[in-house]
């Protein structure tokens, strides 16, 4: 059983690594690429601290990305980068469970429900492009939570190891990088070690000296985020910020819709059952079970730092990649709390037809059908046999071929193509007509320069472009 669930799920993992030699860089990937290739390294750094945000550690992912080597060398190691997150997330998915190795005995079981989490994450995802193929997004965002994934597990470790300090080793490192890739990452971070030394309090316990000097960590790392000053630079650009009623209303009522979504997803209810039932059976029992209730809240704070900090630094949710972030932490809230569910109604007297094999077998079938037809995995299953996904592969060839020829011949405008029929699973931005759209500014300033301009037009009339003399 275990090798056929094994080799489903490579075959539907191996789906979004295929998807990864049809994605392409778009707007800020060309923007930061561009600065990174013409600016001294630290000073453009400093430069980013100071004029937009605090991301100590982001910051240089994306200025000093794969495209600072040029489309050639750059592109592919620039789609060679979701498969590496896509392992990762596994990995460190696999690693968090075997620091409970006694909730799930079996190494092969853990790196199974690995790669099922990870697999429930990509398909709930609002945006899987922005979430793991667009570079700028993915290492700000989805890696950050493979780095809290490690740090969680080291902590874990931490806590019921005699070697606290060698687990030290990973736990801090890996959350200064975190708490310095994004805003969102900084808040969990500093709340969830806060609350964890408050729950101490609560019970009387007297915790380490080890938590407190963490705890000091994430609040140092928050503060060095939070009080940027391109913080206050960047906040300019939105005129509704920091409007307490606006935040509240429409944080909390986009909060409640993507509950809902993800909450009422196929997928995300058959793994729930599947969880609840794996409770109701004494799975998992050697864990801490304290009821739903902290799961429940634990699910409800991630979910609404997703939704409240945007409202309150921009005054819109605007892109979904708070969204893609606080996802991982919201599903782990729910199952735990399912399962805590489970070990709570084992008492109970119920109707059996929940813990037979029948309605297990019915739960894994309607989430495998869910993988193939519904939600992010609909799109990719779609995108990869229309060939939708390797004629847009052919497409980015040619816009980056007319684009490179443009400039070298020292033309001053490249008129290029768009693709008929963008790619539902990625929504990647083509250019405009507006040569001083945001997508034609960056495309014309990685290729050209500040005197380079881009225009989209009819691919019909669009004319191959001649090399240079």
């Amino acid at each position: 059983m275990r090798r056929l669930v094994g080799a489903l799920l490579l075959l539907l993992l191996l789906r979004y690594v295929l998807l990864a030699f049809a994605c392409a860089p778009y707007g800020d990937d060309w923007g930061y690429a561009a600065m990174g290739i013409r600016s001294d390294p630290w000073d453009r750094l400093v430069h980013e601290h100071h004029t937009w945000n605090g991301r100590y550690f982001s910051n240089a992912l994306v200025l000093y990305g794969p495209l600072t080597l040029g489309i050639p060398s750059g592109l592919p190691l620039y789609r060679l980068v979701p498969v590496l997150l896509l392992l990762l997330s596994i990995a460190a998915a696999a690693w968090l469970l075997a620091a409970r190795p006694l909730m799930v005995p079996r190494r092969v079981d853990r790196w199974i429900l690995a790669a099922v989490f990870t697999l429930l994450h990509l398909h709930a995802m609002p945006h899987l492009g922005e979430g793991l193929y667009w570079y700028t997004g993915a290492v700000t965002y989805q890696g950050a939570w493979v780095l809290m994934l490690v740090h969680a597990g080291a902590l874990l470790r931490m806590t019921r190891s005699v070697g606290a300090r060698a687990w030290g080793a990973i736990a801090v490192p890996t959350l200064i990088a975190s708490a310095g890739s994004n805003e969102t990452a900084m808040v969990l971070l500093v709340v969830g070690h806060t609350a964890w030394m408050m729950n101490d309090a609560v019970h009387r316990r007297k915790p380490p000296v080890w938590r407190w000097m963490v705890l000091a960590v994430a609040i140092g790392c928050g503060l060095l985020v939070a009080m940027a000053p391109g913080n206050a630079v960047r906040s300019m650009h939105f005129p509704q910020r920091h409007d307490l009623l606006l935040t509240l209303g429409m944080g909390g009522a986009q909060a409640l819709r993507f509950a809902f979504t993800w909450l009422s997803d196929p997928v995300v209810l058959a793994a729930l059952l599947l969880v609840w039932t794996a409770g109701r059976s004494g799975v998992g029992m050697h864990g801490a079970d304290r009821g739903p209730m902290p799961w429940m809240v634990a699910a409800a704070v991630a979910l609404g730092v997703g939704t409240v900090l945007p409202y309150w630094s921009m005054g819109m949710l605007g892109q979904h990649r708070t969204l893609n972030f606080v996802l991982g932490p919201f599903l782990i809230a729910v199952l735990g709390a399912a399962l805590a569910l489970g070990h709570r109604m084992r008492g109970w007297r119920m109707p059996a037809w929940p813990l037979t094999s029948t309605t297990r077998r019915l739960a894994m079938g309607t989430g495998l059908a869910a993988l193939l037809l519904w939600g992010n995995d609909r799109w990719v299953t779609h995108d990869l046999l229309s060939g939708d996904a390797s004629r847009f592969r052919r497409h980015t060839a040619d816009l980056h071929h007319i684009l490179t020829f443009s400039a070298l011949s020292g033309s001053s405008v490249a008129e290029v193509p768009v693709f008929a029929e963008p790619l539902r699973s990625l929504r990647i931005p083509e250019p405009t007509t507006d040569p001083d759209a945001y997508w034609n500014r960056t495309l014309a300033g990685y290729f050209g320069g500040d005197d380079f301009r881009v225009v989209a037009i009819d691919p019909v009339t669009a004319r191959p472009p001649q090399p240079p003399r």
